[in-house]
């Protein structure tokens, strides 16, 4: 805050200057963060830090809730989610749990561990990284690097030192930091080796949630990403770590922003590493829930469906279809199913879809229910 702004607040004005655009006011003998009052706060020696950050001769605040046991003379503002005083270093957020389906958002305040306050100090800040002379930590939670002097971070999930190469805090074994580049979200390289890098976003692999591996035949100097999970070199073409032996690198690309999982060269269209063999590729196109057809053929992912009747073939929802004749999810024809009363059933957890005779859950038929 500029001095200007202080003596006036000091004096009671009401002129909010830079604390108003923070959020903290200073008003008619009061502070407030928005509209709530700060019923806590010492209205003279009270300071707006930044736009969530502030302090008094008590200690120091975030988004208006005191932080208990803070120094308020030597708490300082690092950036809109770490603060410290002489003592302590502290990271905070206002946040959406997105794991319990939660709408509102919620303040964290928490201390972090066994962090040393007077050589603490942000690191590309666009990304939550911070360190001090022991330990890098990102989003307030500290992990160890090889060298924390020339540790840089590159991304939410990656970051380098002179050493090694790092995904998701972790050092990628065998990496050379020196030469460790990020290329897309889901990949980077050194000088000898290109890798696959997923986590909880990404669709498993095996089951394993978070991981990186090396990606066997791809050459470092050539090597870019094309869409989310494809890539090329000068010589292949790849999905996440695997060689698509056919594709033509040169003519290779993802089928379009949206579709990840789809992609096509000159002459050939593919499912993830699968070309999809017989697709038409002039006449092919994409429906939903991985359908897709040419001028003759239906196809589930890689799959075609021979029987399946183009010219009455819809598709529904969760992974169903019908045409005149058959019911089908993923790729299986619902043997009893009966595509003239066939429809999806919503709001209800035992089922999801229905024809006149059964009921059915995730493709497989159950017992109707009244």
């Amino acid at each position: 805050m500029k001095p200007l702004h202080i003596l006036l607040s000091l004096l009671g004005l009401g002129i909010l200057g830079g604390c108003k655009k923070s959020g903290y006011q200073t008003k008619n003998g009061s502070v407030y963060y928005k509209d709530f009052l700060m019923r806590s706060a010492d209205y003279g020696s009270f300071q707006a830090l930044n736009s969530v950050f502030a302090r008094d001769k008590t200690g120091g605040y975030y988004r208006g809730i005191p932080i208990d046991s803070t120094d308020g003379t030597s708490f300082a503002a690092l950036d809109d989610h770490y603060a410290k005083d002489n003592a302590t270093v502290y990271f905070c957020d206002n946040y959406i749990d997105f794991k319990l389906f939660e709408t509102t958002r919620k303040d964290r305040i928490d201390r972090v561990v066994a962090a040393h306050a007077p050589s603490f100090e942000i690191i590309g800040s666009e990304y939550a990284y911070a360190k001090d002379k022991i330990r890098v930590y990102y989003e307030g939670r500290g992990f160890a690097v090889a060298d924390v002097a020339s540790f840089v971070p590159l991304s939410p999930q990656f970051g380098k030192d002179k050493r090694v190469g790092y995904y998701q805090q972790a050092p990628i074994l065998g990496s050379n930091g020196v030469f460790f580049t990020m290329v897309s979200r889901n990949f980077a390289k050194d000088k000898r080796t290109v890798y696959y890098c997923w986590n909880t976003l990404d669709i498993p692999i095996g089951g394993v949630t978070s991981g990186v591996r090396a990606i066997q035949n791809a050459l470092p100097d050539s090597f870019t990403a094309v869409g989310m999970y494809y890539a090329t070199d000068k010589n292949h073409a790849f999905y996440k770590d695997k060689l698509i032996s056919e594709a033509d690198p040169i003519t290779f690309a993802q089928w379009g922003e949206v579709n990840v999982h789809y992609a096509l060269d000159s002459t050939r269209i593919y499912f993830q590493h699968h070309r999809i063999k017989g697709a038409d590729r002039q006449t092919f196109s994409l429906l939903t829930d991985d359908y897709a057809q040419d001028s003759q053929t239906i196809f589930y992912q890689d799959h075609p469906l021979p029987n399946a009747d183009q010219k009455t073939f819809t598709v529904l929802e969760y992974g169903y279809a019908k045409d005149a004749g058959r019911v089908y999810y993923d790729r299986k024809a619902l043997a009893t199913a009966d595509p003239a009363s066939f429809a999806m059933v919503t709001n209800e957890a035992d089922r999801d879809a229905a024809d006149k005779t059964h009921s059915y859950a995730a493709g497989l038929r159950i017992e109707r229910t009244e």
